[in-house]
């Protein structure tokens, strides 16, 4: 298996109590992914090493976003190309956060997505992926 641990938030009180485990089942990271809510867990990490990693967030009313890197420069994005460029709000890493409406996924897309990272450290070629763009505010 490609992935080497799997660090799971769990927000109490505003300080995060999660868990790292090394060498995690697809059992184990999948629980992980299904737990995800906006309260207490928001964010999973599946790491292979400390610049290659794949993080999956949010789980408020089914959304997830997912982001990789292999680099730890470039952080392309799973995204569904068809939906509108819409702002949502969603909680991420115990903060709440706008995110484009494309990158809201459904939960078997984020786990497809894992899977296949999980077992080869590739993009699922099946899904859609866009670079991560830089926001200016004026």
């Amino acid at each position: 298996m490609f992935v080497l641990n799997l660090s799971a938030e769990n927000w109490v009180c505003n300080q995060d109590e999660g868990d790292l485990i090394e060498s995690p089942t697809w059992s184990q990271i999948e629980q992980g992914i299904r737990e995800l809510n906006v309260t207490t867990k928001n964010l999973v990490t599946l790491g292979a090493d400390d610049e290659c990693y794949m993080s999956i967030g949010g789980g408020e009313s089914g959304k997830y976003i997912v982001n990789v890197t292999f680099d730890n420069v470039r952080f392309p994005n799973l995204v569904y190309p068809s939906k509108l460029d819409a702002i949502e709000k969603l909680v991420v890493g115990g903060q709440e956060g706008n995110y484009s409406a494309r990158m809201c996924v459904k939960l078997e897309t984020p786990l497809l997505a894992d899977k296949t990272f999980t077992a080869s450290g590739k993009l699922d070629i099946s899904l859609s992926w866009e670079e991560e763009k830089a926001l200016v505010m004026l």
